[in-house]
């Protein structure tokens, strides 16, 4: 569920940085989210192989992408868009799936279609009912709580904290001492990370404003935190299909492979069927042609 392989840099051969370059399968964009890697999706890369070509590249930050200072959702989305050459099919987990949102939303004729995982948009928490502002003002503590460890060179009580919140009491202590010391390298990454979705304004609203075939999807041992915004924004994307995986946590993906993919690919195929009306919206976030 939470390993080593899921945080080597050089995502492999069959996810390759390939925004720029014209394919001859469809191209299937895959965004990984907080504490990970490309690399988290080199066995949907497998499964898909010989129909679509999954590009997979490690978001700002993480692996072999820049480490400079973080940036917010839009700011992300729009490095990514200022590098795709022809529209795609998106898929992104957590932090990646905000991400992935938000290029449907800024751009939709680039977006063939929407694949979202537990998608990492806490802030509509905020304007829920009390137990959602709960939820919301736990995931604020733990934010403050990374920064805080982060800034005082002793990330690991706050990394603890943020293992055993995802996936399960005594996740961290189980994890691999080579895993941990990765994984506090990022608390001050992840630490951002949070306070970017956390510190977003935007109404659940907005999400009508999507016409791209959409699948949302959850696990249902994954924190109520998640599967509750994954739940808001399934019921906000108009047309939208709820996908749940049992008995499997916030990495389904991971530990659930023969699950996830083929839903994913079925998606994708149903997808290639779908015509829509797309309008160009000119991106106001800053735009860059690398990661």
């Amino acid at each position: 569920m939470w390993n080593d392989a899921s945080w080597r840099s050089d995502p492999g051969n069959a996810c390759q940085h390939v925004l720029g370059q014209t394919l001859l399968a469809p191209p299937v964009l895959a965004l990984h989210g907080s504490a990970s890697t490309g690399l988290l999706w080199q066995g949907t890369a497998d499964y898909l192989r010989g129909r679509y070509q999954v590009i997979a590249p490690d978001l700002p930050g993480y692996g072999n992408a820049s480490r400079r200072a973080s940036r917010d959702i839009p700011n992300v989305a729009g490095v990514i868009l200022g590098a795709m050459a022809e529209p795609m099919h998106l898929v992104g987990h957590g932090h990646g799936a905000a991400v992935a949102l938000e290029i449907a939303l800024l751009r939709p004729e680039l977006v063939k279609s929407l694949t979202l995982i537990e998608p990492a948009l806490f802030h509509l928490l905020r304007d829920g009912d009390p137990s959602d502002l709960a939820l919301f003002i736990e995931l604020a503590s733990m934010a403050d709580q990374l920064a805080t460890m982060a800034t005082a060179s002793s990330p690991t009580a706050g990394m603890r904290a943020y293992v055993d919140f995802w996936h399960g009491a005594g996740a961290w202590r189980r994890s691999s001492e080579s895993l941990r010391q990765e994984l506090e390298l990022h608390a001050e990454q992840l630490g951002r990370d949070l306070a970017a979705v956390l510190a977003a304004t935007w109404p659940a609203s907005r999400c009508r404003e999507l016409v791209c075939p959409t699948l949302v999807m959850m696990a249902l041992e994954s924190p109520i935190t998640s599967l509750r915004v994954t739940e808001m924004v399934a019921e906000a994307v108009p047309g939208a299909r709820l996908a749940i995986v049992p008995d499997a946590g916030h990495m389904a993906l991971l530990t659930d492979p023969h699950i996830v993919n083929p839903m994913i690919a079925a998606h994708l195929r149903a997808a290639a069927g779908v015509r829509t009306v797309r309008k160009s919206r000119r991106s106001t976030a800053s735009l860059s042609h690398s990661l």
